[in-house]
């Protein structure tokens, strides 16, 4: 996970699977784990209210998201 810009996409986010069917599913469960908003539980009614994604919180915060980095690799064996 990356800020980068793919050919022929404006600069943002980048989660790189490198081709692998199974890192495509977490590559995107990660997506959707940060840079996703969350409905807020509490709002009436559900989704009418969204609490930003942890991407989003950063940048609230006065984080510059241009300069993310986040690695991780599966362990030896794993599927």
């Amino acid at each position: 996970m990356y800020w980068g810009k793919l050919p022929g996409d404006a600069p943002d986010i980048v989660i790189e699977w490198k081709g692998e069917a199974f890192m495509k599913r977490d590559s995107n469960y990660l997506f959707c784990a940060l840079a996703n908003d969350k409905p807020d539980v509490f709002a009436q009614p559900l989704f009418s209210k969204m609490q930003p994604s942890f991407i989003k919180e950063l940048e609230l915060r006065g984080y510059d998201v241009t300069t993310l980095k986040f690695s991780i690799m599966k362990k030896n064996g794993g599927v």
